[in-house]
């Protein structure tokens, strides 16, 4: 199993996110995706998500309930946009959170390039509207659960 490298440089308004799986860019793209797939690893084993729309393709909309699988079982409902979309490449998507708080837009983009081993770097890069909102998820866990839903991806695709 690859490392997830997850970055939270100091005053600015990104994290960084790295990874190299074994599988082409267009097995790792079509497993991050799918509609069917994302269940099995978006949020973590932490949760169940239930995806209610996901149109992959620019000017497509996606919309995804996570519940916690522990009681209580609060839903946590995430949406966006797809801005633009390069099948095996490229998505750029805004993310909001229902919750609302710091942090709850973001414009993500993932990159699906080939290494040369076969296999694929992808990076995420989700972009906040400032370092304020950016240091507001620091503390909720989610590194945690990026590296364990990139290690589902992996198990998925693996």
């Amino acid at each position: 199993m690859t490392r997830t490298e997850v970055e939270f440089a100091r005053g600015r308004q990104d994290i960084v996110v790295t990874r190299q799986f074994a599988a082409a860019p267009d097995v790792v793209f079509a497993a991050m995706t799918d509609p069917e797939l994302i269940p099995r690893w978006w949020g973590s084993r932490r949760f169940d998500t239930t995806v209610e729309e996901m149109d992959v393709r620019r000017g497509g909309l996606w919309r995804f309930v996570t519940r916690h699988r522990e009681p209580p079982a609060t839903p946590y409902t995430f949406w966006g946009v797809y801005h633009d979309v390069v099948p095996g490449s490229l998505v750029v998507s805004t993310l909001e959170f229902a919750m609302g708080g710091p942090g709850r837009l973001q414009l993500v983009t993932d990159r699906f390039e080939a290494g040369p081993d076969g296999g694929t770097r992808y990076t995420n890069v989700a972009l906040f509207q400032s370092a304020e909102d950016r240091d507001g998820w620091i503390p909720t866990d989610m590194e945690s659960g990026i590296r364990e839903s990139l290690d589902l991806v992996d198990g998925l695709i693996g």
